[in-house]
């Protein structure tokens, strides 16, 4: 008796999970990358698209650090929302958020303020594109106000259900 009736509520389990997967949104991926003053640039989004113009979700950033060159490393990530639209083969996409900023140079320094990213991608077949995103770091809070980065990334993105 109780086989069966774990049997049947995982069957109704198994059923329910493939009905709601098949209704939601789908997400995205974006792996970001390029040099940047202080050396190797790193980053990544996750979105849950909503509509054909507008996703949200997550970043984060990674920005070695060059003392020479007098560039702190920063470690950034937040939440985000993404506006855009698609022309032919491109899509342009104007993304605010706002997150937490890691800033290190000769101390270390916890950063609270807003991003915005502009960017354009490249179609590559229905699941995948690339392009460049300009990535901008504002701190409001902390020792350090006002631009804290801004860099221009290579951006591969990819979709999925």
């Amino acid at each position: 008796m109780k086989a069966r009736f774990g049997l049947s509520a995982a069957l109704t389990l198994l059923l329910a999970v493939s009905a709601s997967s098949a209704s939601a949104a789908s997400n995205s991926v974006s792996i970001l990358a390029g040099m940047d003053r202080g050396g190797v640039a790193l980053g990544a989004n996750f979105d849950v698209v909503d509509s054909p113009n507008e996703a949200y979700g997550g970043y984060a950033r990674l920005f070695s650090k060059d003392r020479s060159e007098g560039e702190p490393a920063i470690f950034a990530f937040g939440a985000e929302f993404r506006g855009q639209i698609k022309v032919g083969l491109f899509e342009y996409y104007l993304t605010p958020g706002f997150g937490l900023i890691h800033h290190n140079f000769d101390d270390s320094k916890l950063l609270f303020g807003p991003t915005m990213a502009l960017g354009m991608r490249a179609e590559l077949d229905k699941n995948s594109s690339l392009g460049v995103e300009n990535t901008k770091l504002y701190s409001w809070i902390g020792k350090y106000k006002g631009l804290i980065k801004d860099a221009f990334l290579a951006s591969y993105n990819f979709s999925f259900n």
